[in-house]
Formats: C-alpha cells, sequence, structure tokens
C-alpha cells in the first residue's frame, strides 16, 4: 500500500465529519479563525455578507438572462448539457460587482494563500431538479495540472502543500437539497491519483466520501473551499439551485492568469478600487480564448446548425420588402 493510498485511509477511518463550520458577520469576521478553519478543514461558510436586497437586486437583472437562450446576440442563458442554465455573471453589471470584488472575501482569499489572488473563473449557474447525478465529485488540481499552454509550467507536488485556488458558492435562497458538497480535509493528501473520483480504488472512493459534508445554508451565504479537496453539488436533488460560482487564482503559483477574460461594464470600472480592478483581472493574460470557453460547446450540439440556419434567415421578409419597395420606387 503506498504512503498516499495510506494518508487516504487514514483519513476515512477517522471520526465522521461534523457540519460545515459557519462564521456569522453580525459576531465579527475574525480572519484569522476563518483562514485557520481553511487550512485544516479545506472549508467553511460565511454568513451575513451579502444581504438579502443586494442579492434581490441581483435576481432582478438576471431574470431577462434567464427568461431565454441567448441567440444572435440577445441576452440569454448559455447551455452545456440539460439539466443547468449558464450566465456570467459580470454581464449583469452594477450591484453583481459589489458580490464578485467583495474586499473582505478578498483579504481572506489573500491570507489564506499567503499571496496575491486573480478571480480566474466565474458563473451564475441555474442546477435544475435531477434524479441522476450530473456533475460529479472531483478536485479541481492536481500535479500536472495545466489548464492550456499560457500556464508557464504544471503544477508540481511542491506547488501543492499550499492552496492554489480557492473556490466559492453564493447561494440565491436557502439551500439543502443540492446543496454544496465538500470532502472534509481531503485537500490535505493533494489528489494523489488525480482531478476525478473514479480514478481512485474503491477503498479510497469510500473514505473520500465518507467526509462528505452538506453545506446547508441560507440566501446569501458564501461557502469558501479549497480547490484541492473533493467537492460537487448534492446529487441527485429534487430541489432547483442558483448560485454564483467563483474560483481564486493564487497569483504566486499561477502567475496572473484567468482561465478566460471577464466583461466589465465601462459604466462600472470608475467605482471599482485599485485591489478590485486587480483581482477582476485589469491588465492579465487569460488562459483560454472567450470563443473557446465553455459558453461555446453548444456549437458541438445537433440543434446548432438548424438555428444558426434560422438566425441568418430569419431577416429575410423584411429583406424581400425593401427589395420590392426599391423596385417599385425605380419603376
Amino acid at each position: 500500500m503506498t504512503e498516499h493510498q495510506n494518508s487516504i485511509l487514514a483519513l476515512g477511518a477517522q471520526v465522521p465529519p461534523r457540519p460545515a463550520t459557519v462564521f456569522d458577520v453580525a459576531s465579527g469576521l475574525d480572519n484569522k479563525k476563518i483562514v485557520d478553519c481553511m487550512l485544516k478543514r479545506g472549508f467553511c461558510i460565511l454568513r451575513g455578507l451579502f444581504t438579502d436586497d443586494l442579492l434581490d437586486k441581483i435576481s432582478d437583472r438576471t431574470d431577462i438572462y434567464l427568461s431565454a437562450p441567448s441567440i444572435a446576440g440577445a441576452p440569454g442563458y448559455w447551455k452545456v448539457d440539460h439539466p443547468k442554465k449558464l450566465v456570467n455573471p459580470f454581464v449583469l453589471g452594477g450591484p453583481a460587482l459589489d458580490l464578485l470584488l467583495d474586499e473582505r472575501v478578498i483579504d481572506i482569499i489573500e491570507q489564506s494563500m499567503a499571496s496575491e489572488c486573480i478571480l480566474a473563473e466565474t458563473i451564475l449557474k441555474v442546477d435544475k431538479a435531477s434524479s441522476y447525478s450530473y456533475f460529479p465529485l472531483h478536485s479541481d488540481f492536481a500535479v500536472g495540472w495545466a489548464k492550456s499552454d499560457k500556464v508557464p509550467r504544471k503544477l508540481n507536488a511542491d506547488d501543492l502543500r499550499q492552496i492554489v485556488g480557492i473556490g466559492g458558492a453564493v447561494y440565491f435562497h436557502d439551500t439543502s437539497d443540492g446543496a454544496f458538497c465538500y470532502c472534509d480535509a481531503t485537500h490535505q493528501f493533494m489528489s494523489p491519483h488525480g482531478q476525478q473520483l473514479t480514478l481512485y480504488s474503491s477503498q479510497e472512493q469510500q473514505a473520500i466520501l465518507s467526509r462528505k459534508v452538506r453545506c446547508d445554508g441560507r440566501k446569501g451565504d458564501l461557502v469558501l473551499f479549497d480547490d484541492r479537496g473533493f467537492h460537487g453539488p448534492d446529487q441527485p436533488s429534487r430541489a432547483d439551485r442558483t448560485v454564483i460560482l467563483l474560483d481564486y487564482f493564487r497569483v504566486e503559483t499561477i502567475g496572473r492568469l484567468q482561465v478566460s477574460p471577464m466583461p466589465i461594464w465601462s459604466s462600472d470600472i470608475g467605482k471599482l478600487s485599485d485591489k478590485q480592478l486587480r483581482v477582476a483581472g485589469v491588465g492579465a493574460d487569460f488562459m483560454v480564448d472567450p470563443s473557446e470557453y465553455a459558453h461555446t460547446r453548444f456549437r458541438r450540439n445537433s440543434f446548432y446548425k438548424l438555428i444558426a440556419w434560422a438566425v441568418t434567415k430569419s431577416y429575410l421578409f423584411d429583406h424581400f420588402k425593401n427589395l420590392i419597395k426599391a423596385l417599385l420606387g425605380r419603376i
């Protein structure tokens, strides 16, 4: 049995984990306690950072995007598989930036990483109730990880001995069924066989799953988690779930690279602080070209060509009407 197997099985043999640790802003934010929890357990919940009013303002701006798919430049959602809808929260502007670039969260992230961070990726996601699992537990990093050739070098074991990325999930409503799940302290063994749970032996999988904690939360809660640990949504699920997912990368390890660039409204730029602009990625490079990013996956769908054909022909009636008018005018 390898050293990694021993560590995974030993972790699974520990007393079952307790519920997620909750830090309430009403009691005052103790960054040291939050960082200590992140280093020990790999995750926690921050409560009271985001008010119902802020979430409602963002939801109001989201409604138009969630009502129909984005077609021919019309505002709408992206589809990459059947059970979910995706929206880039930056396109919502205004109040969404107050959530995405909250300086209290940035301070906690950077203290946990002992480095500057960059918001590498974010998405507003609606997961529909489903009788099957379509987004299984996984870790985001393992030895050899590199999102693209733009990453200076592939991650090695030394890189993974410290936090490389911290993810976040903001609940738009009270959430239990379908909530975010984290396998307590699994960040400590740094995904020795890879990012997918299926790459591990049945004993190891059982040990990892025995550490799973469902992060039941309230509207406005922010779940923070170390990307090295195993995590994912509670599936199958009988309830829909709306969240904003965020992912911050450690600049000292990965560099000032985002997964793909963020669209910021010109009317919002002036209200952002230097720290917020830095974390938003102003002046940074990106790993994946926007034309190749996740939202373009629909191009591989069998309906794409049909819809694309319909869009190109959508103004034929107006076109022919104007041709006829022009012809009659000449006559």
